[in-house]
């Protein structure tokens, strides 16, 4: 008996909280557009990304990120553009997601005499859950699975924004 009780409480929780008409993503066409930071993700360290939702379910991100460092001598630049999609699942403010794209990358070196560059990409997958504030705030945490040449990484990524 306690069994049930347990599992209608359960069901009675998760109806309350994803089928009121406020959760209803009614942001996502107000505010279309929105830029952020992500913290570790499909850049690896950070990238800064700008989303344009095309409808409820399908978004089209881009951002870029930039690592560097280097002395009186030499320095060292690698630089990441990332750009993809996502795909939501549910028409809500809070709402599961899959997402894919590619990053590009371009490294230079200039060290004395040398100075070198070289371009290279890699492709992105995963799977995350975004919840999209009334006032803009935007919050997604995202597990991506990196892959390049062969080989597979699994990375997380944490995203702050803001929609306008």
């Amino acid at each position: 008996m306690s069994k049930r009780i347990t599992v209608s409480l359960i069901i009675i929780i998760l109806f309350s909280i994803f089928f009121q008409p406020s959760v209803f993503a009614q942001s996502r066409l107000e505010y279309p557009n929105d830029f952020g930071i992500e913290i570790g993700g499909k850049s690896i360290v950070y990238s800064f990304t700008y989303q344009r939702m095309l409808n409820h379910y399908i978004g089209l991100e881009g951002g870029i990120s930039a690592l560097g460092g280097g002395d009186s001598d030499g320095n060292a630049t690698v630089i990441f553009f990332p750009v993809g999609a996502k795909a939501y699942l549910l028409p809500k403010n809070g709402s599961p997601f899959i997402t894919g794209g590619i990053v590009f990358i371009n490294a230079s070196v200039e060290s004395g005499p040398f100075e070198d560059s070289t371009s290279n990409s890699y492709t992105y997958a995963g799977l995350g859950f975004e919840y999209r504030a009334e006032g803009g705030f935007i919050f997604r945490g995202t597990a991506y699975g990196l892959i390049s040449e062969g080989s597979f990484f699994i990375w997380p990524g944490l995203h702050v924004g803001y929609a306008f």
